[in-house]
């Protein structure tokens, strides 16, 4: 909790998951973009040079902190220690003046401590405000590896996507019928999140051959995707769409059974 006296702030929270797991979801802007900012604010674009001198610039859409419903934070980082540390000036961008954070990260059974500590503020107000934009963060990250640890367990459902030739009126129906914010997939891919209270849930993409009637399309966890489509004619099916990666997210595969259902194999990184 902040106060007057020290106008500092420091936020906890337990993920469940490695070290060096939520440490990369620190340092990389594909994972940033998915979990970073409270409530509805999400990030729009990020860059980071996640080494000591380096710089970082995240470009937020917000519904609080500013007139034009948009906002970016920029810093510099002063010590990079992967996977248990990282020190950076934190600064909204053509404003003056800048705080610090630290973020430290502990091995712990079962996952890892996270504690946020955020120091320099000038006033309450803005050190209450960012204790709430913390918070709000942490909520999502731990949701994320909540669902990421799930998605990672071989022979499980892991994943949703909806193909289709009219990639915008599906994002509007889903977005209206169930409450859904569509987001663009970070790193540039041609892919549309489907998430609900920040948390990703579906994905959506234009079909990828003519003549295909719009699908929904499951994905099961395996532990190799080569071995398992190795093993899938052997058992009368057929191969789709062979092995690929998926920059940052994993190895996919679609397959389709002895009796005609399509069905994706995913193997995460």
């Amino acid at each position: 909790m902040s106060t007057a006296a020290n106008l500092k702030l420091t936020v906890s929270r337990f993920i469940k998951a490695s070290r060096e797991r939520v440490f990369t979801a620190w340092t990389t802007p594909e994972q940033l973009m998915r979990w970073f900012g409270p409530g509805n604010c999400y990030p729009l674009e990020v860059s980071v040079d996640p080494r000591k001198g380096g710089s970082y610039r995240i470009h937020m859409k917000t519904d609080t902190c500013s007139e034009s419903g948009e906002v970016c934070i920029v810093g510099t980082y002063r010590e990079v220690t992967p996977p248990s540390r990282l020190v950076f000036t934190w600064a909204w961008e053509n404003s003056p003046g800048e705080t610090l954070v630290t973020v430290d990260l502990k091995e712990v059974q079962d996952g890892t401590n996270v504690t946020i500590t955020h120091e320099g503020f000038t006033d309450a107000e803005a050190c209450d405000a960012h204790e709430h934009g913390w918070t709000g963060s942490l909520d999502k990250l731990e949701r994320r590896a909540e669902a990421m640890e799930e998605s990672r367990m071989p022979g499980h459902f892991s994943w949703n996507e909806l193909q289709t030739s009219d990639v915008d009126g599906a994002s509007a129906f889903y977005t209206k019928l169930f409450g859904w914010e569509a987001a663009p997939m970070p790193g540039g891919m041609p892919y549309t999140l489907f998430k609900k209270d920040g948390t990703e849930v579906a994905g959506l993409m234009k079909s990828c051959a003519e003549g295909i009637p719009p699908h929904w399309l499951a994905y099961v966890t395996v532990s190799n995707a080569d071995e398992s489509a190795a093993n899938v004619a052997s058992l009368g099916g057929k191969i789709l769409a062979p092995c690929v990666d998926i920059p940052n997210v994993g190895r996919i595969a679609v397959i389709q059974d002895p009796q005609g259902a399509a069905l994706g194999i995913f193997q995460p990184v």
